[in-house]
């Protein structure tokens, strides 16, 4: 009877229980554990936690990766570039600025 009582314990630790489970979602899981691990949901759960910590971390970095290169090409990092025009006098005329004798056009 001990024997038993140890048996029943350590099944209980390795069982795992889902409720409210979608039906699509639940027939979905089942076929691709049948398919892929004969039946056995415990490693298919597992292949699907590892790919999801995957995933996770890939599109983390990517995000960060991004972040990075759109900080770098954004406009408001580049310097700006005034379109100037030389008139035949030596002044300069600056576009959305000040022109070379101080003034705003």
């Amino acid at each position: 009877m001990e024997e038993f009582k140890e048996i029943v314990l350590r099944d209980k630790e390795k069982r795992l229980s889902i409720s409210r489970v979608p039906k699509k979602t639940k027939e979905e899981f089942v076929a691709f554990a049948n398919e892929e691990f004969e039946e056995d949901y415990g490693m298919a759960l597992k292949y699907v936690w590892d790919n999801f910590k995957m995933w996770k971390m890939l599109f983390e970095n990517m995000n960060y990766k991004l972040d990075n290169i759109l900080e770098i090409i954004s406009p408001h990092n580049q310097p700006e570039q005034k379109e100037s025009i030389t008139l035949l006098s030596g002044k300069k005329i600056q576009k959305g600025g000040k022109n070379s004798d101080g003034n705003t056009k």
